[in-house]
């Protein structure tokens, strides 16, 4: 998986109704920007408004595009075991390259349901999947012995987005080329000092190739931050994923609306 990944919006009508074919100008807008991978139908595209079906009808959006020169990863999570395995079945013969692998949001399992659930999608995928652990949003916490137990069992996972404390992490052995992401833009410095080595970007909708840039920078010691963060801090005034679509649109790219309430 590459290092630096932004999460795109899910494009809507005026009446909510999906609009599968806006994805098309904004993979375009970033290709063009310098940006080589996107998730889709994660937290910032609104993934958990959407139904199983809507999803089903985004997978096959993308398999009848050729989105060429860009790396694809999709977004899996769901309330129930079920729902989240037909996604992942439905995937695995689709165009994507890897999986972006979140906990069931509100149900908080426990740590042992958590693993079963992870480990029950990732051997029905051959594909590459980053694990996400977002406590602030689905109310779970990826223990480090949970996480050291998948990676034990699980060849195919390669990266981990944590919104939790990344310290915990690392006296952990990698495999090679294991990529630990940055869980958005805020305080990015403070995450790759926590040891991140990606980042996968919010603020990259509206600034894609200075979030591109601050990664690399922050990496490797660079003396820039100041100067992304004011636009970090611009983007965020007020909520990112309505900032998002509304520059977008700005643009002519159709980008629609949020679901209500957002």
């Amino acid at each position: 998986m590459k290092p630096f990944n932004v999460a795109i919006p899910t494009p809507f009508l005026d009446d909510e109704q999906l609009n599968v074919e806006g994805f098309r100008s904004i993979i375009t807008y970033l290709k063009e920007n310098g940006v080589d991978s996107v998730v889709i139908s994660g937290t910032t595209g609104e993934q958990h408004s959407m139904s199983l079906e809507e999803r089903m009808q985004i997978i096959d959006y993308f398999n009848e595009q050729d989105f060429t020169g860009v790396e694809l990863i999709f977004g899996v999570a769901a309330t129930r075991l079920k729902d989240a395995q037909r996604l992942v079945r439905k995937l695995e013969d689709s165009v994507f390259d890897g999986l972006l692998l979140g906990f069931p949001p509100y149900i908080r399992p426990t740590q042992h349901q958590a693993v079963h659930y992870a480990g029950e999608l990732l051997r029905l995928s051959t594909k590459e999947a980053i694990l996400y652990n977002n406590p602030a949003r689905t109310g779970f916490d990826l223990s480090t012995d949970s996480f050291r137990e998948l990676l034990r069992r699980h060849s195919n996972i390669t990266g981990l987005k944590d919104g939790g404390d990344k310290r915990r992490h690392a006296d952990i052995e990698f495999p090679d080329n294991f990529i630990l992401y940055a869980a958005g833009d805020m305080q990015a410095d403070q995450q790759v000092k926590e040891g991140c080595n990606g980042l996968s970007s919010m603020v990259g909708n509206i600034y894609p190739r200075e979030m591109k840039s601050m990664l690399h920078d922050l990496c490797n010691k660079g003396t820039r931050y100041e100067e992304y963060k004011r636009l970090i801090d611009e983007a965020t005034e007020q909520p990112l994923i309505e900032t998002i679509k509304n520059h977008y649109n700005s643009l002519g790219i159709g980008a629609g609306i949020c679901r209500s309430p957002l």
